[in-house]
């Protein structure tokens, strides 16, 4: 059976920790096999992990370019660009320019100017021009110096096509169009087998240069389809093909693209798809060509793209919960009272459900009490704030850590979320999905490591805690998800109430021995037979 994703992450990281240990406490280790986890510990996306082992490894090699350099690029993607830069320079300090690390390094330095150019909100301000100035240069040297190196080259492209689109001025007497030309014909000089994890990407970006959609579609389509490691990385794809190119901007070809990128992303483990509130609704609404959508994502593209047209329907109904002025504090969505027993089957009352330990009655810690919390729908309408009446019903941590909160105006003209009327089987492919606002971020659909693992309910649950029907899963929750809805991977019913995620393992379910790391929700159904059975209110 093929690994899961979030298993083999669990497995990297164990080998990682241990190997950790060895380099700190004892004086002989495997430098190679440990500098080699570094780079396993990146294309998993383990940040955290592979700083630590990175800065271990430095310590006992610290002239060693190559774990410098994966090094610099954990800065890069935790966002420490400067410090990356710095890394970067030290290198090429202590390198000759024929050695290949040299112009690694010089490419991701171009990587870190390029980020901060497109972070700064003025493009076209000193600061973000020098920035762009100072990518351009960092790109450019390594590929004049030998155009096989594609990744430099095409970067150059990507950004003084961007410039050139912002109508910045950039003296450089190079033509983005001819080397796009020549590396589409370097590329496809190659044999698949010859070319780096990149070709395709490459490829696609060169083509949209060139404005051959039909050509970026296919590319595109080969690197998802071309193995499944390559096609982890492709919500990297599209960062690059949104932030840089502004593929959206080009009219429905290019927004097809995109929506077929997040789509491709909802297939892919070890990713959340984050999507900015106001996004939803046009996402939602929008059609891509059938044509992309099958060149990109197979025969069964059109299907996929509307489950997660689907997903993007039920997330107008997710709410973000406030201390009022401040941040985030949690999640939660909207439902029929009737649903659970709080009103007539005939009463249309519709009630936010969220966990106790996010608002509660008295406020009690780490929750809020209702008079602090403000609620806001914001795929619908993010300066539109509720306040809280009532608790129309709750239930603390030890039960099922659920309150109903009662909104003081109505809520918006949205459906309610409709509940599964019993939990899936648990089998291998049995998956599900959750949708809320983790971290404080913007709205987050988990999509990825999200295999269902076990649950408490019948025929063969046996729940620890009376009543309780727990449900564990690998969605990648993050601190702020509490309270958000937990869907099937049918037709997005909600089968459970997330109320706890953690990174420590935790005890498996129904009496079996042993750990995992897994998060954890309350069955809908425990929360409506509580109500029935009078436990809390």
């Amino acid at each position: 059976m093929v690994e899961d994703r979030r298993a083999k992450i669990d497995r990297i990281r164990a080998v990682a920790t241990a190997t950790l240990g060895r380099l700190r406490n004892l004086p002989v280790v495997d430098l190679l096999d440990a500098k080699a986890q570094v780079k396993g510990l990146i294309d998993a996306r383990q940040f955290d992990l592979a700083i630590s082992l990175a800065e271990a490894v430095s310590r006992r090699d610290p002239g060693d370019p190559t774990n410098r350099r994966r090094y610099a690029q954990v800065q890069i993607e935790t966002h420490n660009v400067t410090a990356a830069i710095d890394m970067l320079k030290a290198i090429m300090a202590r390198l000759p320019s024929s050695h290949p690390e040299y112009a690694e390094a010089l490419g991701l330095l171009g990587r870190s100017y390029k980020q901060m150019f497109i972070d700064a909100p003025d493009k076209s301000g000193k600061l973000a021009r020098s920035m762009l100035r100072k990518s351009l240069a960092a790109y450019r040297r390594p590929y004049e110096a030998d155009p096989a190196k594609t990744w430099h080259g095409i970067n150059l492209v990507a950004l003084l096509t961007y410039a050139r689109r912002l109508g910045l001025p950039i003296d450089d007497g190079l033509d983005p169009r001819a080397i796009a030309r020549d590396i589409v014909s370097r590329l496809n000089a190659l044999t698949e087998k010859d070319g780096d994890e990149w070709h395709f990407l490459t490829l696609a970006e060169a083509y949209l240069s060139l404005g051959q959609w039909d050509d970026v579609d296919r590319a595109i389509g080969s690197y998802i389809n071309s193995s499944p490691d390559k096609a982890f990385v492709c919500a990297s794809a599209l960062r690059q093909f949104r932030d840089v190119w502004n593929v959206e901007d080009m009219g429905p070809r290019g927004r097809s693209i995109a929506a077929a990128l997040r789509a491709a992303v909802l297939e892919l483990e070890g990713h959340d798809l984050r999507v900015d509130p106001h996004e939803i609704k046009a996402l939602q609404a929008f059609q891509p060509e059938e044509k992309t959508l099958e060149a990109i994502l197979g025969d069964d593209g059109p299907t996929t793209y509307r489950f997660m047209q689907m997903g993007m329907q039920r997330a107008l109904a997710v709410a973000s919960i406030r201390l009022k002025l401040t941040d985030r504090v949690g999640t939660g969505f909207l439902v029929r009272a009737s649903d659970f027993g709080l009103a007539p089957k005939a009463n249309d009352e519709l009630l936010v459900l969220t966990n106790w330990h996010v608002v509660n009655p008295d406020g009690l810690y780490p929750g809020i009490g209702p008079d602090e919390a403000e609620i806001v729908f914001e795929a619908v309408d993010s300066q539109k704030t509720y306040n809280v009446k009532a608790i129309a019903w709750s239930s603390p941590v030890q039960q099922v850590d659920a309150s109903f909160l009662r909104l003081d105006g109505s809520p918006p003209s949205i459906d309610p979320l409709p509940l599964a009327e019993k939990l899936p089987v648990v089998q291998d492919k049995a998956r599900v999905y959750v949708i809320g606002y983790p971290g404080g971020h913007e709205l987050s659909l988990s999509l990825q490591d999200n295999r269902l693992l076990d649950h408490e309910g019948p025929p063969a649950g046996k729940p620890q805690i009376p009543g309780v029907w727990r449900v564990h899963y690998r969605a990648p929750t993050e601190p702020g998800s509490s309270g958000s809805p937990v869907f099937d991977d049918r037709v997005w019913s909600v089968i459970a109430l997330h109320h706890a995620g953690s990174e420590k393992p935790i005890g498996r379910l129904n009496g079996k021995s042993g750990t995992y790391v897994a998060n954890e929700g309350i069955a809908i159904r425990s929360i409506r037979d509580a109500i029935a059975n009078g436990a809390a209110g």
